[in-house]
Order: structure tokens, then sequence, then C-alpha cells
């Protein structure tokens, strides 16, 4: 689906719904050079924020709309604020002084442009762009394979969803330069019967042995760590055992509309 912008076509996005604004703050603004840029609008009586998040994928870079649908009133402020040093925290704020924290812009508009509204209103994936379904033997495979695509302290996020009775992680990782494509996408999981505890995976190796934790927040630099992101739904994922018969097709409303009745 496509918009015509003067004699351009404009694709929509693929919307991936976040759980909260803190797992989006965690995705956007924890990286070494965030492109802390959030669109802000209402759209059927609620409040969106989100981003564009770009992917290496298949023959160019395929772009996110990672949003949070806010809770309980609240309306964002100039900033959202964010750390994870220490203690982690995501807030809006119209102050961007304090050092101790990352900040992104709310571009707050009327109303979103079509190419976006068009994301959220239906979304399909065709079958020959989902990414190559690869399962890991256990979370070790997935952080080490992060710790060598990360490139001067960025590495790309785990998302995390549910699929029935399984918590799935997994990470997109590219292989560049693969035959005529930019990046061959290969979706690197594991299925775990619990929910990670943190936001964060920490990793390192000592005395020949692996150690691998769930954690809150950053605190000491002797760790390698991979940012969680949890997710209501994954449009990317789908299992190994469906077969080359296509991504189903959903509506991002039906979508929003089970996350607000769990």
């Amino acid at each position: 689906m496509t918009m015509t912008l003067g004699s351009k076509r404009v694709r929509p996005p693929i919307p991936v719904a976040v759980v909260d604004l803190k797992n989006l703050a965690r995705l956007v603004l924890n990286r070494p050079d965030p492109d802390g840029l959030f669109w802000s609008f209402t759209l059927n009586g609620e409040r969106i924020v989100g981003s564009l998040f770009l992917i290496p994928y298949w023959k160019g870079n395929l772009p996110l709309f990672c949003y949070a649908r806010l809770e309980g009133g609240e309306e964002p402020k100039a900033f959202l604020a964010y750390r994870s040093i220490g203690q982690e925290e995501a807030f809006f704020s119209n102050s961007g002084e304090d050092p101790r924290y990352v900040y992104g812009a709310i571009m707050d508009i009327e109303s979103p442009p079509e190419f976006i509204l068009r994301a959220l209103k239906t979304r399909s994936v065709e079958p020959g762009a989902m990414p190559v379904m690869t399962r890991a033997r256990n979370m070790n495979v997935l952080i080490r394979t992060m710790l060598i695509l990360a490139e001067e302290g960025a590495s790309p996020p785990i998302w995390s969803f549910r699929d029935k009775d399984a918590s799935i992680l997994g990470v997109i990782t590219p292989v560049f330069d693969y035959y005529d494509v930019n990046a061959l996408p290969v979706f690197l999981y594991v299925e775990r019967g619990e929910d990670p505890s943190g936001g964060f995976l920490r990793y390192m190796t000592q005395n020949g042995r692996e150690e691998a934790a769930f954690v809150d927040s950053v605190s000491e630099m002797k760790y390698f760590y991979a940012r969680v992101v949890r997710l209501n739904e994954m449009p990317l994922w789908r299992r190994e055992r469906d077969g080359g018969g296509g991504a189903r097709r959903k509506t991002v409303g039906s979508g929003l509309a089970r996350a607000r009745r769990s």
C-alpha cells in the first residue's frame, strides 16, 4: 500500500506496538548516537507516541513505526528524557539540561501523515518479505551473536513478545551483501516459558564460562548489555512450522483492542 507525495510514492512503515513508554525509550534512546525524534498525535481518542526505526532488510532498509499508547490521560511535553545507568527512567520533560539523561524531541502534530495513518489502520507483510526464521539452542547463542554484531557500542535490540504459551526473544541479524540483496534478514530466536525479568540482558565470559542474566539497568561496565524491547505483537514473526504459507493478515486496531483487554 502506497500514497503519492508529489511525483513519489510513499510506502507505509511496518507498525510495531511496544508495551509502554519506557520500552519505546529504551529502543530509540539507548544507542550511542540516538536519533531521538518522536511523533506524537491523537488517533481515535488515544494519545500515541512513536518513532521510525530502520533495520537493514533485503534490498534496502525496512522502516518500523514503533509506538506506545499513553495511559491515564498522560500528555507529552517537549522532550522524552531517558537514562539507563544505575537506574532506568523514562519520562516527559520540558527541560533538556540534565546531563544524566538522553533526550528525544517530541514532534506534536495535529494528525498523523497519511503514510503512518495507513500503517496503523491496515498492516500486511508479504510472505516473500518475511525474515528467515532460525531457532537458537539457548539464550547464550543469541547474546553471543549480538556481541559480534555490535559496532561502536551499538547492537540490534532483542524483541520480546508472546506467542500463545511461549515467550519469544529474537533478534534480526543481517547478513550483508548476500547475492544481490543489501542484507539477508535472519530472525534468530529462542523460546522460553517466562517473560524476561529485566529490560537488559547482560553477558560476559569468565574462567572459560559464559554468564548471562536479565537486569533492570546498566551498572558494571565489565558486561556487554543488550536492550530488550517488549512488544504487544511482532508482525515479522512466523513460526518455522508455518512453512511458506505466508504471514497472517491482521488489522492493527484489533491488536490494540486485544492489548487493552490483556
